[in-house]
């Protein structure tokens, strides 16, 4: 199953069968407590992210589609992707000789990251394709797909 995660306005581009949708407008901040990893695997606070992690855990793919802002995701999609830290465990691994968070599965994400803005600078897009693959590594990805557009009425699912 693809898990698509977006801060689109017009969600047009989305009509895909078979995938999980998951819009990034209006997510409340994580508040740290870390009860998705201490008491369960859901988030304590009750809304429609709070099972984030778990429906990582069920996806063979996630598709990121979000405005570069400085070179990283917009606020609203780094907001969710920390509500989605139970995809992980709290113990640490060892991963191309450096410490990361151990993962909940064996699985292995296919991790598409479709950034958009007009004019993106080149420095734009390197720190952006450096934030994703530090985050693919991290969870534990396949090695990720990073494409960039001036608006995302470029971008084919």
């Amino acid at each position: 199953m693809k898990t698509i995660l977006h801060d689109l306005e017009d969600t047009s581009i989305l009509e895909l069968e078979s995938a999980s949708i998951i819009d990034a407008k209006g997510c409340k901040n994580c508040i740290g407590c870390f009860k998705c990893w201490t008491d369960s695997d859901t988030c304590c606070i009750k809304d429609k992210y709070f099972d984030n992690g778990k429906k990582l855990l069920d996806s063979d793919e996630l598709i990121i589609i979000s405005k570069c802002t400085n070179g990283c995701y917009s606020s609203d999609i780094k907001r969710v992707l920390e509500r989605s830290i139970s995809y992980v465990e709290p113990y640490f691994t060892i991963r191309n000789g450096e410490i990361h968070h151990k993962t909940k599965t064996k699985k292995r994400l296919d991790l598409t990251v479709h950034f958009y803005k007009e004019n993106m600078s080149k420095e734009e897009k390197e720190v952006a394709s450096s934030l994703v693959k530090r985050n693919a590594l991290n969870l534990n990805t396949n090695v990720p797909v990073i494409n960039f557009y001036d608006s995302y009425k470029e971008i084919v699912l």
